[in-house]
């Protein structure tokens, strides 16, 4: 099944940093990311062999207790408007979001990514 896919997921045009416009609860997905479902793990480490892709996550569990996000989605109310919240960008150059989405074992993460063959270069948010 991998091997049907994996040539249109090679084919697909380098993925750039796209402006982040966050939704009224702060999540955002770049428009270029494939949609994978949860059993398409790997279809997904394709897609990023293919993109030359590292990438960095950060959690809104790091921030510190009294983070206003933070204390929001884990209330008791357990709001789940996270626009409070700037993922920290990575040490390095060339970073950009590839997703600010909720997850359901960690909570609200952002996926950061920048194309490894291209680290030292600037890049954008």
């Amino acid at each position: 099944m991998l091997n049907t896919r994996l040539p249109a997921v090679s084919n697909a045009p380098p993925i750039q940093a796209a402006p982040v416009q966050r939704d009224s609860d702060g999540y955002w997905t770049h428009p270029a990311h494939p949609a994978f479902g949860e059993d398409q793990d790997e279809q997904a480490s394709a897609w990023f062999a293919a993109q030359q892709l590292e990438y960095h996550v950060a959690y809104l569990e790091s921030e510190p207790e009294d983070h206003p996000a933070a204390l929001a989605y884990w209330s008791d109310a357990g709001d789940s408007n996270i626009s409070t919240w700037e993922p920290p960008r990575p040490e390095g150059e060339g970073w950009f979001v590839l997703s600010i989405h909720d997850t359901e074992d960690w909570g609200p993460v952002c996926v950061w990514v920048r194309r490894a063959a291209q680290q030292g270069k600037g890049g954008e948010a």
